[in-house]
């Protein structure tokens, strides 16, 4: 009898000490595996913080160079307001520089007869009528066939309006019958060369290029 008892005791001893065995190493096995989803959740969690720190590093440069892009823009665009308002200065002196000219005797009669002899060689020879400006129609009212005689010869007629033309120097000269007209007032001659005036403009100003002509040859 006690012997069995013993066995019993034994036995019970034996399932207890497993028991424990077991408990001890599910415990372990938990704590690894605790162990290592902490592991690998601190590892996501790094990828993660990686990923981010990335991906706001590529922001972060690209809304730099968008930045830098739109300063570059803004500060081109202001160059170029800056340039063409001075090409646009340049333009305005040459008008008020022009009136000036036209207000010196001396200076301007021969570049008057210049652009009228240009006109007549463009329109030909036959009846053809000038029309002047408020300014230069009473300045050669007086002696206009004497004008036209000494830089145009006898190779055309040239009948001067009593009608004056809104211009600042110059002239416009027409056919007798009207079809036909030269537009060499400083106005018409700037406004048919104003890209070539402005483009000439901007390479004096900005750079060393050189041009050939000169504004008045037609």
């Amino acid at each position: 009898m006690s012997t069995e008892s013993d066995q019993v005791k034994s036995l019970q001893q034996a399932i207890l000490e497993r028991a424990r065995e077991l408990a001890d190493e599910h415990v372990s096995q938990g704590e690894m595996t605790r162990a290592k989803i902490i592991e690998d959740a601190r590892e996501k969690i790094k990828l993660m913080e990686q990923k981010e720190l990335l991906a706001a590093r590529l922001l972060s440069e690209r809304e730099y160079q968008r930045q830098v892009q739109a300063n570059e823009l803004r500060i081109q665009a202001e160059l170029d307001r800056n340039r063409w308002g001075l090409v646009q200065a340049v333009m305005d002196k040459i008008s008020r520089r022009l009136v000036e000219l036209r207000n010196d005797d001396a200076a301007y009669r021969p570049l008057f007869e210049h652009l009228l002899r240009r006109a007549v060689d463009s329109l030909g020879c036959g009846q053809l009528v000038a029309t002047l400006g408020n300014e230069d129609l009473a300045r050669f009212h007086d002696d206009w066939e004497d004008l036209v005689s000494g830089c145009c010869g006898s190779k055309a007629k040239v009948r001067l309006s009593p009608e004056a033309c809104q211009c600042s120097g110059g002239l416009r000269l027409r056919s007798d019958k009207g079809d036909v007209m030269i537009d060499n007032t400083f106005e018409g001659i700037i406004s048919r060369r104003e890209d070539e005036l402005q483009q000439l403009i901007f390479e004096r100003l900005f750079s060393t290029v050189s041009t050939k002509g000169t504004v008045f040859d037609g």
